[in-house]
């Protein structure tokens, strides 16, 4: 009886366990967490404003990074750095 090779290499196996899932947001989780009321963030959309979002079927949402990294370029000048 011979041994079979595996398909996938160690270094592709540890990327695959490094993957993160992806985090979706559905539009009122997303107002919750940007303290927002939902019909603000419905405006937004419709101006095109606000983080990239994604249909997913006939559902909107959004990935807590393109939020987090959307939030980072909406720093206001004016602060001061801690």
């Amino acid at each position: 009886m011979t041994a079979r090779k595996a398909n996938s290499t160690p270094a592709r196996n540890a990327a695959a366990d490094r993957r993160q899932p992806v985090r979706l947001l559905s539009p009122r989780e997303l107002a919750d967490y940007l303290g927002i009321t939902l019909n603000t963030l419905y405006v937004w959309n419709t101006r095109g404003q606000g983080p990239r979002r994604y249909r997913v079927g006939r559902h909107v949402r959004y990935r807590l990074a393109d939020v987090d990294a959307w939030l980072e370029k909406q720093v206001d000048g004016g602060g001061h750095a801690a």
